[in-house]
């Protein structure tokens, strides 16, 4: 058994039921529509509760599967966007890319590259954004991401590999170090949200 008490999950996650705890990890089932906004507070309290353990995260559906991995296949890791409206979709490639680094780096798009790339700003302002990504467990190390030259983040913060959404596939500018394309997050997205909430 992992040093977890399933007690104090269940009074802090009201809305999720615990199906599993073991020395492997534990399995949580999401009971309420509601409690699939806590994910991301599971993730940083199981990094809060035990550091130096290394996390495997599989959220899915009303699912989230937490299991302890002993090695991983980088050392250091980067992935990027914006962050704008943050939801599920980056969330799933945040734990994706822990999964397979000891630390992992996540660039965010300033204002004005946002504003130069798709000709209008964002909802949130990139100071706030900064602070939503810092606040995820899974998170190591957060930075300005100032323009789309990925090799001199490669080179700066000595990356072993970069994790992008596969929809960026033959698109991704030529970096020296690996890559990993992760399986993009269907029908979710800024875009949608922002659509669904009739925002700019």
């Amino acid at each position: 058994m992992i040093a977890l008490n399933d007690k104090e999950i269940l009074n802090k996650f009201p809305g999720w039921r615990l199906v599993e705890l073991s020395e492997h990890g534990l399995e949580l089932e999401s009971v309420s529509v509601k409690s699939k906004e806590d994910g991301a507070k599971i993730v940083a309290y199981l990094y809060e509760q035990m550091p130096n353990k290394k996390w495997i995260f599989h959220l899915e559906n009303d699912r989230l599967l937490a299991q302890i991995k002993e090695k991983s296949k980088y050392n250091r890791m980067y992935t990027s966007g914006c962050f704008d409206i943050f939801h599920f979709g980056h969330l799933n490639i945040l734990a994706k890319s822990k999964e397979l680094c000891d630390y992992l780096i996540v660039g965010v798009s300033t204002d004005e590259l946002i504003l130069k790339e798709k000709g209008k700003l964002p909802v949130i302002p990139f100071e706030e954004r900064m602070k939503v990504v810092q606040a995820i467990g899974l998170v190591d190390e957060v930075i300005p991401q100032i323009d789309k030259d990925k090799q001199r983040i490669v080179d700066i913060h000595r990356i072993d590999a970069i994790s992008v959404g596969d929809d960026w596939k033959g698109r991704y500018p030529k970096v020296s170090c690996a890559m990993e394309y992760f399986p993009y997050t269907a029908n979710v997205s800024s875009t949608i949200l922002k659509q669904t909430l009739q925002l700019k």
